[in-house]
């Protein structure tokens, strides 16, 4: 049997505790010096405590988010703590500056002083599609060198589909969620309306926020969900905008289909009573199956030829093709802590394999249909259920997996794995309300003319 992958999801606690200071004074416990910000050393210092048991849990993640999303910070005495600290309201004609924002800078500055690495091109287009048409192609390991669940080798074949280009971002994702807050669909862990921490819908757990995880990278503040900044090399400050979704479970990626579909006029995909497809199905976005993912990170697109070794037309690996693990993290923007993740597509040949040595430039790391990112970064969760034995069926048309199951299958490797499970035939399973730093998901369509 392969690996089957576990973790565990953190939520927020429930514990009081009481406000430090005067009676003049009602800010974050870890506002040492009463300054109404919170700085790096203040919010390690707190996190510290939490790790040795001392501080709650519920008021780390407060910190986190706070000091993440811009240090400065206001009290809300109609809140009971930790959700009385909150992100200060921007005046009015103020707002967030979109893309990436520079810690500290000033008119004036010195040009090249703080300045943010360009990304590169191709430029990102979020919510590309890639076609890959129909062909029957060999699926499984036939390097020998996997798990045996990973043979025997058999043909598969595929109708023509639609799949990402890259993998659903934190900011898109964020969209969907405002989106289908405005429908209604969101609700707290009771069935009631959403008013912060973990996500919920139709009764499961669907995504994080900074004030259910403190590895999340979605925000949530004065009704709308954004998206964190964190300092990266150098000190500059990059948006997790472009990063992919994670935090998020099987059903918040079913979610997000669903409600994207209808956002674009198309027919949602899944039955989330009973989080099944529709029969006969319909032409809105879904997961892909197991059998289109592995296809389309590890084959040409004829189908014929090879199966590459990993997800980026190539049977070697290093840190200029992926974001992995190999003695130490590859963690392009030199992240202080994980996450490690990079931006979707930044191993494209032009960007940095790390900011932090400008002059060794990435692979233009694509499948070889064009996809980006089928080899580390995140975990990405397909539909099918997870079966140790499901190659031994033989060959197969348009598999969609087995039929009922424990844990919902989960390919590609992710930042914080070694090459082993970046490998294209990897397979692992994990229980679908899992959030996991590393879980993350793309997007799959019938072709229009289907």
């Amino acid at each position: 049997m392969a690996a089957v992958f576990f973790g565990a999801s953190m939520s927020q606690g429930e514990a009081s505790y009481d406000l430090k200071g005067s009676e003049f004074f009602e800010g974050h416990p870890a506002d040492a010096d009463m300054n109404w910000r919170l700085a790096i050393n203040e919010a390690m210092s707190y996190l510290a405590g939490w790790q040795q048991g001392d501080n709650p849990i519920g008021y780390a993640i407060r910190v986190a988010y706070l000091w993440q999303n811009g240090e400065g910070y206001v009290y809300d005495p109609s809140q009971a703590p930790p959700m009385c600290w909150m992100l200060p309201f921007p005046d009015e004609g103020e707002g967030e500056i979109e893309g990436e924002i520079i810690e500290g800078e000033e008119e004036g500055e010195g040009e090249g002083e703080g300045e943010i690495p360009v990304e590169g091109e191709p430029l990102v287009v979020p919510g590309e599609l890639v076609d890959v048409p129909a062909c029957t192609f060999e699926m499984g390991d036939p390097w020998n060198e996997g798990d045996s669940d990973e043979v025997p080798v058999h043909d598969v074949y595929l109708d023509a589909y639609r799949i990402g280009k890259y993998g659903v971002t934190n900011q898109e994702y964020a969209d969907v969620l405002n989106w289908a807050k405005g429908q209604g669909y969101l609700t707290n862990s009771s069935g009631g309306a959403y008013t912060y921490g973990l996500i919920y819908a139709y009764g499961q757990p669907i995504a994080d926020t900074a004030a259910s995880s403190i590895d999340a990278q979605i925000t949530y503040g004065w009704g709308e969900f954004g998206v964190c900044s964190r300092t990266g090399h150098g000190g500059v400050v990059y948006s997790m905008a472009n990063h992919p979704m994670i935090c998020v479970s099987w059903y918040g990626a079913v979610c997000y289909c669903n409600w994207l579909s209808e956002k674009h006029g198309l027919q949602p995909f899944y039955n989330t009573a009973t989080w099944t497809r529709y029969w006969p199905v319909r032409n809105g976005y879904r997961l892909p199956t197991e059998a289109e993912w592995e296809r389309a990170a590890a084959w040409a697109a004829s189908g014929e030829g090879r199966h590459w070794r990993y997800g980026m037309t190539s049977d070697v690996i290093d840190f200029t093709r992926a974001n992995y693990y190999k003695s130490g993290w590859a963690n392009p923007l030199g992240l202080p802590d994980s996450p490690f993740t990079s931006p979707v597509g930044w191993y494209n040949g032009v960007n940095p394999a790390r900011v932090s040595a400008p002059d060794t430039l990435t692979v233009n790391a694509t499948s070889p249909v064009g996809v980006y990112d089928m080899s580390g970064n995140v975990w990405e969760w397909c539909h099918d259920w997870y079966d140790d034995t499901y190659y031994q069926g033989g060959a197969m048309t348009n598999p969609t997996g087995p039929s009922t199951g424990t844990y919902r299958v989960l390919r590609g490797g992710s930042e914080g794995d070694g090459s082993r499970a970046l490998r294209s035939a990897e397979r692992g399973g994990v229980t679908p309300d899992l959030r996991e730093l590393n879980f993350g998901f793309r997007v799959v369509v019938f072709p229009v003319s289907r």
